[in-house]
């Protein structure tokens, strides 16, 4: 059932508009644009909601993530959800040494939401039928007659079809489609490999590991390898086991990362064989699904010549790796942005081009986001350096003391 909580209304031109990609980014513009009464349809490859895991916990920051779900009127819903001890963080060493500690801080207002959690109320906001499930998009293409729409051709499990829009946003992450026509610049390895898994029921089987991690995020760095522990609200704790590693590592190990019993082995006899016991408890009582990825990155300064009928938001605009969690803030803030352009566009007594109302969007999105993305790749450096984790510490504590904690969040926003 879609939110009834904010009666943003606008008049408006019709534009056909297709949003690739039902992620945080994608749904949080569904939402602002259904607000704003302007139609679009949104094509989602996955068959369903439930089709997959969607992955640990997010925390929302306010100049961003929370500014958008205000913005959706979902802010109320959002705090029913998040969690503010998940903001807690501890950050030591492979000897289980502390460097900081994190907990009960106040002013940081950063809460923490699953993810899960978090793409089930935007799902929920939306009227039935918003999404397309089930629809991958083969490719896109310039329409025909070169008035600067695009085709999308689409392939479902009955059929294969093409639509054309005056719109295609590319919502569509790390290996986007959209992204093509616009540069020919290609997601880069970012040096790190990582192993993916999670412990349930902690609390209740494994005591210690609760205490050790807490209500927040444990973060053990040394010798260019990570642990991190993160508690997610159903009483599960995520585990990241990564590592610096040349970029087919994953393959050329020859551990077959399918099989839990011979990962754990491996991980806990060669990788961190001189790891604290109590650290490597985080791998010893993982469970049985282990997920093995590389993370990937686009480059910081990354940007492309704004082409009408196009753009992109989120990861397919700015991926980046999740070393100062910036990237569904990012997201959600685009979508944003993006709704006041099209929603300027296409009132009848505007006469903001679409074309030049995207340009600007774009041109302030990238701003924005190349800061986020070399922060982001400083902290992989600072991360994975052999005496880790001294000079993160070093940074993140100078970092607050010269700029004190985030904005808050403009009461009211509408």
């Amino acid at each position: 059932m879609a939110s009834s909580s904010s009666t943003t209304t606008t008049t408006t031109t019709t534009l056909r508009i297709a949003i690739v990609g039902a992620g945080p980014g994608g749904l949080v513009l569904a939402r602002l644009l259904h607000l704003a009464s302007i139609p679009f349809v949104l094509y989602e490859a996955e068959p369903s909601r439930n089709s997959r895991e969607q992955g640990g916990s997010l925390d929302l920051h306010e100049e961003s993530g929370q500014l958008a779900l205000q913005a959706a009127g979902l802010y109320s819903e959002w705090k029913e959800i998040a969690r503010s001890e998940g903001e807690d963080m501890r950050v030591a060493d492979k000897h289980g040494k502390l460097f900081m500690e994190e907990v009960d801080i106040e002013g940081r207002n950063r809460p923490e939401v699953d993810r899960i959690q978090l793409r089930g109320l935007l799902l929920d906001s939306l009227p039935e039928g918003a999404i397309q499930w089930g629809h991958k998009v083969r490719s896109i293409s310039p329409s025909s007659n070169g008035n600067g729409k695009h085709e999308i051709h689409l392939r479902t499990t009955s059929n294969t079809r093409t639509e054309i829009f005056d719109l295609v946003v590319g919502a569509d992450g790390a290996w986007s489609k959209v992204r093509p026509l616009l540069s020919d610049t290609k997601p880069h390895y970012s040096t790190i490999s990582c192993l993916d898994t999670r412990i349930r029921s902690v609390d209740t089987l494994h005591p210690a590991i609760s205490k050790l991690v807490g209500q927040g995020v444990y973060l053990a760095f040394s010798d260019k390898k990570g642990l991190v522990g993160q508690r997610n609200g159903d009483g599960s704790i995520r585990t990241y086991i990564m590592l610096q590693k040349p970029e087919t590592w994953l393959k050329d190990v020859g551990v077959d990362w399918s099989d839990a019993i011979a990962t754990k082995k491996y991980m806990l006899e060669e990788e961190y064989k001189d790891w604290d016991d109590e650290l490597k408890s985080l791998i010893t009582h993982a469970n049985p699904d282990i997920v093995a990825r590389p993370f990937y990155m686009l480059p910081t300064d990354f940007s492309w010549t704004s082409r009408q009928g196009l753009t992109l938001l989120g990861d397919a605009a700015h991926l980046m790796t999740p070393f100062a969690g910036e990237g569904v803030n990012l997201a959600m803030v685009d979508a944003l942005d993006l709704s006041k352009a099209i929603v300027k566009a296409s009132a009848e007594d505007e006469k903001t081009e679409l074309f030049d109302a995207i340009k600007h969007f774009e041109t302030t999105m990238l701003e924005r986001s190349h800061e986020k993305m070399e922060e982001t790749w400083r902290n992989l450096e600072l991360f994975f350096k052999p005496d880790a984790p001294r000079e993160f510490v070093q940074a993140f504590e100078e970092m607050m003391a010269a700029h004190g904690p985030p904005p808050e969040v403009p009461k009211g926003y509408s």
